[in-house]
């Protein structure tokens, strides 16, 4: 599979369109215009593309191309997970992490250990680890026993449902998932290019040296005159990863970034917070990072909160992040489960269905396996898609966030280079999906604030080599509603 999203542009044709000013006839134009789009996409040849097109207002179908066709949905399933997260926890949910320990006597010592009780939030960085750390520090905490974390709001599967299908990829976008991490699951590799021939290779954030992620130089070299190649490959070793770094640097380029996942990443957190807690004064006398819950009267030492939920479903949805995705079901999981223990991916999915059925569509009647529609994950149609946008953009608890979260078409996110030039630049708020054999759109459209369309574009099993006709494909029928919608007031 390809990385989930890109926004690269099409070359849709963007020849001016105009619709009748009779109502009946318009909706006839728009349905024509809709299979004269597909029907020019001859280079689709096979490829099954479901359409539907639903006036917000009445509900009416303007127009639809198999629309009843069950096809992946690819990253358009976050759409999903968005309205769910949305509807149960509300836009204003956080996420809280917070540190616990005993008070420090007269040295600064703590008697027992420091916990960290994670849950789950999903924008956790290096630098609010050490804003944790310099809160503990602030408490005249100066040594303790040793660091133990407290992961239980999620269990011990990391792996979201699908992401084994492809069990050797090791990029970010694949990153892990777990009630303590930080920067989303995964690791950046900074390489830059050094006097002499040389690179430096760092990692943020920093783990401890010797931890559960560590470097190995394979001869990365830099030169003036040469084309950039760089490997980064992650190795898997009994107690660590290692990540290989090795290939050519130009010079003069700047620094470059790969993102790889972390194999564990409590551990990981763990060692970032010791390595923030070092820094701040603050020494843990074991090597080990321990697991365990929370003692009941243990005392709450620093704590930080999350943004809330209709920022971090934004940041989902303009940039197509399985990660956030999926933490977000597995926390719906966790809120709405009425039994003990820790939330499985089984309780995320059984909370999402649920919010869904509540928004007209019955569990069983469509297929989406995780949250983020990474990998062979869904099946649903053009219809049912659409038909969730106009429920959900009805329902004042999800419509005005979902729509904000979405990317806008020429502006940002995954869709800033769509529709440049265009009537339909800046007037159509919409999330795509991409895989290999994958190209999706789905989100709503309006030229002013009285009229507006909700519609799903699904194009499944797209020739090897025509993603940009199956772009263009969507981006005339995009056109085509735009024109419809008719000029602006």
């Amino acid at each position: 599979h390809a990385p989930d999203d890109d926004d690269g542009a099409s070359a849709g044709s963007a020849k001016a369109l105009v619709a009748p000013a009779e109502p009946r006839a318009r909706v006839a134009w728009l349905r024509d215009r809709v299979a004269a789009a597909i029907a020019a996409a001859p280079r689709l040849g096979k490829a099954a593309i479901g359409v539907a097109v639903v006036d917000l207002a009445t509900g009416e179908e303007l127009a639809a191309h198999d629309g009843d066709r069950a096809l992946s949905l690819a990253s358009t399933a976050k759409l999903l997970t968005a309205s769910a997260g949305l509807a149960v926890l509300g836009g204003g949910f956080r996420w809280r992490t917070t540190v616990y320990g005993d008070e420090p006597d007269d040295h600064g010592q703590l008697a027992g250990p420091l916990y960290v009780r994670g849950r789950g939030d999903p924008l956790l960085g290096g630098a609010d680890l050490a804003a944790l750390a310099a809160d503990v520090a602030a408490r005249g905490v100066r040594s303790v026993e040793r660091l133990v974390i407290d992961a239980s709001y999620f269990d011990d599967a990391i792996e979201p449902p699908r992401f084994a299908d492809q069990p050797a990829e090791s990029a970010g976008f694949r990153a892990p998932v777990a009630a303590f991490a930080v920067a989303r699951g995964a690791v950046t590799v900074i390489v830059t290019a050094e006097p002499g021939g040389g690179a430096k290779i760092a990692l943020d954030p920093e783990p401890e040296p010797g931890g559960v992620v560590r470097v190995v130089n394979k001869g990365t070299t830099s030169a003036p005159k040469i084309h950039t190649r760089l490997r980064v490959e992650l190795r898997p070793r009994k107690d660590h990863a290692e990540l290989e770094v090795g290939g050519e640097l130009r010079w003069g380029e700047g620094s470059y970034e790969v993102r790889r996942r972390v194999p564990d990443p409590v551990r990981f957190a763990g060692e970032v917070f010791r390595r923030a807690l070092a820094a701040h004064g603050v020494k843990v006398r074991a090597r080990a990072i321990g697991l365990g819950p929370v003692p009941p009267a243990a005392k709450q030492l620093a704590v930080h909160d999350s943004p809330p939920l209709a920022e971090v479903v934004r940041h989902m949805n303009k940039q197509s992040d399985n990660y956030l995705a999926e933490v977000v079901l597995k926390t719906l999981g966790a809120e709405a489960k009425t039994t003990a223990g820790p939330a499985r991916w089984a309780d995320g999915l059984a909370a999402r269905d649920a919010a869904i059925a509540k928004l007209g569509l019955p569990a069983g009647s469509y297929r989406a396996d995780n949250g983020s529609g990474l990998f062979d994950a869904s099946a649903m149609s053009a219809r049912q898609l659409t038909a969730l946008l106009r429920a959900a953009h009805q329902d004042y608890r999800v419509g005005p966030d979902l729509v904000a979260s979405l990317p806008i078409g020429g502006v940002d996110g995954t869709l800033a280079r769509r529709w440049a030039g265009r009537l339909a630049r800046g007037r159509v708020r919409a999330k795509t999906g991409t895989l290999d054999k994958v190209a999706a759109l789905a989100g709503y459209a309006a030229v002013d604030g009285q009229h507006a369309v909700a519609f799903t574009i699904l194009v499944n099993d797209i020739p090897p080599g025509q993603r940009a006709s199956a772009r263009a494909t969507a981006d005339d029928i995009v056109d085509a509603l735009i024109a419809y919608l008719g000029p602006p007031r």
